[in-house]
């Protein structure tokens, strides 16, 4: 079971996510959940993200960010389709890129460009956002290749603002501070030991937008 610390200097909407998810349907978690991550981002000064299977939020085109939200409604058998309302939300958030204030790291699996999870149309488009982000100077960028010898297996998928840490399951998102946001920041820096950089990240991308072309 996840420990926290005092939910008092968390951003108002992160507070109503645990008074909620206890007994609200997952439709209305989801929706708070969009709120809580824009208030996090806005409000964090080092925004990290480790994926396995998506492009990060932060990193979406608008047609990846619906095929995803999309995918998530089937899931969980949602009666309310609100996709529109979460691209908006989740585009909102990506102006931050942009403020010099803030640090971003972004390390994410190959499998991520390699796995087929929406249509190769979207996904093209996603790929030439991603060598533009890279090119960012308060972004760091990293990709674990298929072919390179771990030090540390790639478990799951987690965020981390500041010093508040966000694993992500299919039943949905759980939050940490203190001690486990902190191994979550060490699991982080071993993990950068592991990933390729620069034009060597740069190539990766441009491979898996050759293999669609082709």
């Amino acid at each position: 079971m996840a420990r926290t610390s005092s939910p008092r200097t968390w951003p108002h909407s992160l507070k109503l996510l645990f008074e909620v998810s206890r007994v609200e349907p997952f439709s209305y978690r989801f929706e708070i959940t969009w709120k809580t991550n824009n208030d996090l981002v806005a409000d964090a000064s080092i925004i990290r993200h480790f994926e396995t299977a998506w492009i990060p939020g932060l990193l979406q085109t608008p047609a990846y960010a619906r095929a995803v939200f999309t995918e998530m409604a089937n899931m969980h058998v949602l009666d309310v389709r609100n996709e529109d309302s979460a691209v908006a939300a989740r585009l909102a958030r990506q102006p931050h890129l942009y403020d010099p204030s803030k640090r971003f790291e972004f390390i994410l699996c190959e499998p991520v460009l390699r796995w087929r999870t929406v249509p190769n149309d979207v996904l093209l488009p996603q790929f030439d956002r991603l060598l533009m982000i890279t090119e960012l100077p308060n972004v760091r960028f990293g990709i674990v290749p298929l072919d390179r010898h771990l030090g540390m297996t790639p478990q799951n998928a987690f965020q981390i603002y500041d010093n508040v840490a966000v694993i992500e399951t299919f039943a949905g998102e759980t939050y940490f501070e203190s001690a486990e946001s902190a191994a979550y920041l060490r699991i982080m820096e071993r993990l950068w030991l592991d990933v390729v950089t620069g034009a060597a990240a740069n190539e990766i991308i441009r491979n898996a937008m050759q293999r669609l072309r082709d």
